[in-house]
């Protein structure tokens, strides 16, 4: 029995998976409205966060905010390296980073 478009409707009519979960534009919407208004109140109110609640806030924004930075390799840091390898181990100083 050849897949065409014919047998793929009749397939996904038997389908036990539903429908999509696409959100609604209203949905969307009222969900951005309510982040808007819980991260307002943060704002007003962070003097009563504790410490650690607010680290835990501080990190999970940082995600959003921060940019990802990715570790870079230049021609100075390479020959480092290629020198870190001729010295013995128990004499090596620290790993180059730049």
């Amino acid at each position: 029995m050849p897949f065409n478009t014919e047998t793929a409707k009749a397939a996904g009519k038997r389908s036990k998976r539903g429908p999509s979960k696409v959100l609604d534009p209203n949905i969307k919407e009222k969900v951005e409205i309510l982040y808007e208004s819980v991260l307002d109140h943060l704002i007003v109110h962070q003097q009563e966060l504790s410490m650690s609640e607010r680290v835990k806030l501080l990190q999970s924004l940082s995600g959003y905010i921060l940019a990802k930075t990715k570790p870079i390799r230049d021609e100075f840091t390479i020959q480092k390296l290629i020198d870190r390898e001729s010295i013995p181990f128990m004499e090596r100083g620290p790993y180059p980073i730049t």
